[in-house]
């Protein structure tokens, strides 16, 4: 579908952006280049654009168990309300949960995920009704059993091989942790993800106390130290959610294998992971940093404004510099040519040849005005909702606030929680 964005304001100027099988084929400042009678037309009114948004780790069907278990301890929180619900969960409820979170990230501007959860067959078919792009990450968890392992393995590798994979829609691997997986599923993992050159997901140096019960079970290492003397890392992308508990040692081997730190900065206060996420120190090593989410049952949205904001926040109140973490950082860290570089997902940027992700902001939310620093409107002051539009892939997935089928989806999506949980 050819696509005439007109109207939008770009780096103070008023530009007309055209698409072209999902691509951005041209860019003028004079609305007569183009024909539009001939195009579909979406009139920005002069709002803002900019690249779309990139959430790094979530849990998608998670958004059932919003306010299910708060204000917990982690292990707590875990034992006692997540996994015996997870435990329940159909394939109804894993049908309407996926396209929640779906509906809930378009809502916010959110134009690709990496994904973590059960039951990774049913997002794949969630996005065909709601074509966001993603990393589908299939999920070994063995709880130590190798048996359990096996036939999870046995899964994973058909899930990855039998998949009709894309540009748009790429899959992975997720291991959940050194302490909910076996020696026998982290080394498979390395292995074959060396070989199909598929990405690695999982949570890495969450907690205190899984920094101990790894160096008291694995001679001493740390969870970094543990998966790489495993060969976890060789030769492959991983992505590290959470990334707090770590020291010098830690970092410089993240930073020699490129492993991706991904910063969830509401989800780690909310359970209180008791760590300041070393955002300078990693930064100064090289190592990538991306910003996500977690899921909703532990943050409880998916709004990646909010996240950026409070990890800008955070950085500034522990470390006692205002100059740490800048507006524009914290922007970069889930929007434009950085994300979308790490994930693949193309230039992110705003120029022809680039594929068409981005948003468009309301520029007469209050939040935007006055408009000094519009990337600093947008991280201190803006949220999801000032989201009018989403272009994915060149698609309009939100239009004026909105999306084709939400009124459906929210009603089931609340009726299955409520059978679920109550």
């Amino acid at each position: 579908m050819d696509l005439l964005i007109k109207n939008v304001s770009y780096n103070n100027k008023k530009l007309h952006i055209f698409i072209r099988e999902g691509v951005i084929s041209q860019i003028s400042d004079n609305l007569s280049d183009f024909n539009m009678p001939l195009y579909t037309i979406l009139d920005g009114d002069d709002n803002y654009i900019f690249p779309m948004l990139h959430n790094g780790h979530t849990h998608s069907p998670m958004v059932l168990f919003r306010g299910y278990g708060d204000d917990m301890g982690l292990e707590s929180w875990l034992k006692n309300r997540i996994w015996p619900a997870e435990a329940r969960l159909s394939e109804e409820d894993y049908f309407w949960g996926n396209r929640l979170a779906l509906l809930e990230m378009i809502k916010n501007g959110t134009g690709f995920f990496n994904e973590m959860y059960m039951n990774p067959r049913s997002m794949v078919r969630a996005l065909d009704d709601l074509p966001l792009k993603a990393l589908i990450n299939y999920p070994v968890i063995d709880g130590m059993d190798e048996d359990r392992a096996k036939v999870q393995i046995r899964d994973c590798s058909q899930f990855i091989e039998e998949t009709n994979w894309s540009a748009r829609l790429k899959g992975g691997i997720a291991l959940h942790s050194v302490y909910a997986n076996s020696e026998y599923s982290l080394k498979w993992a390395g292995k074959y993800a060396r070989e199909r050159k598929v990405p690695l997901h999982i949570h890495l140096a969450e907690t205190e106390q899984e920094v101990f019960n790894c160096r008291r079970n694995h001679r001493g290492r740390s969870p970094v130290e543990y998966l790489d003397s495993l060969d976890f890392f060789k030769d492959n992308r991983v992505y590290a959610a959470h990334s707090l508990w770590m020291n010098e040692r830690d970092m410089e081997i993240m930073g020699d294998n490129d492993v991706v730190a991904v910063h969830n900065p509401v989800s780690n206060m909310k359970v209180a992971a008791g760590a300041f996420f070393p955002y300078e120190k990693l930064k100064d090593k090289g190592i990538p940093i991306v910003i996500g989410s977690d899921g909703a049952a532990s943050n409880n949205n998916l709004d990646l404004l909010e996240e950026m904001k409070i990890a800008a926040l955070m950085q500034k109140h522990h470390s006692g510099n205002p100059g740490l973490m800048t507006a524009e950082e914290a922007f970069s860290l889930g929007s434009g040519d950085i994300p979308a570089g790490i994930f693949g997902t193309g230039t992110g940027r705003i120029e022809v040849g680039s594929d068409a992700d981005f948003i468009i902001i309301n520029r007469k939310s209050p939040s935007m005005v006055p408009s000094f620093n519009r990337t600093s409107n947008l991280v201190y002051s803006a949220s999801g909702s000032d989201v009018l539009h989403l272009i994915c892939g060149g698609k309009v997935l939100m239009e004026n606030r909105v999306v084709e089928g939400e009124d459906v989806i929210l009603s089931n999506a609340r009726a299955r929680a409520e059978a679920l949980l109550t």
